[in-house]
């Protein structure tokens, strides 16, 4: 309509045939990159759909990530959140992001928090106040005393090294410390710690 408009009698067509449908739908995502900017809603629906495709066909070459971000014209590491926020997102999330109301990486951001508080509930629910987020029975009050335990060393005049070299520190117990009240007093004004 555009070229009769113009006046124009022949355009020229470029004819492609395909081998399968979803070559098809891969060209045509390129064609949808290169023609315009695509809304954050439109990147993460051709990524479910191009990683659907990538790992429904064996001769898929290369890493999904990598080569799906290169059909998409993002970083690899964009296409790892959008495979995290498929993953871990519920059903609200996904409809925010179809809808525009939230970008790609505010939704990634909104996962890691939830996983973050989710984490820290689970280290507060572990019996006796030996809570430990390390796995190595750290409990909080392991953490005080080693904590301490630096203190009065860098109080000594110590370096760090010399600190984390010390054999002491991973088998500290509470009668090694022999700190007064004064000097815990001392420590605690010194380096502005309760």
């Amino acid at each position: 309509m555009a070229a009769k408009k113009a006046g124009l009698e022949k355009v020229p067509v470029i004819i492609k045939k395909f081998d399968s449908r979803d070559e098809t739908i891969e060209y045509e995502y390129k064609m949808q990159l290169n023609s315009r900017r695509l809304t954050d809603a439109e990147y993460f629906a051709a990524f479910l759909k191009l990683d659907e495709i990538r790992r429904s066909n064996p001769n898929a070459q290369g890493a999904s990530d990598e080569a799906i971000g290169r059909q998409l014209n993002k970083s690899a590491r964009q296409i790892c959140k959008m495979r995290e926020i498929a993953k871990k997102a519920d059903a609200s999330l996904l409809e925010k992001i179809q809808n525009g109301s939230v970008s790609i990486n505010k939704a990634h951001e909104i996962i890691k928090a939830a996983e973050a508080r989710k984490k820290a509930r689970v280290i507060e629910e572990v019996p006796d106040g030996k809570s430990s987020n390390t796995g190595k029975g750290i409990n909080s009050d392991s953490f005080k005393l080693g904590v301490l335990f630096v203190l009065s060393e860098l109080e000594k005049g110590r370096k760090k090294g010399q600190i984390l070299k010390d054999k002491r520190i991973a088998k500290l117990e509470l009668g090694e410390l022999n700190l007064s009240e004064e000097d815990v007093a001392r420590i605690s004004q010194r380096f502005g710690i309760a």
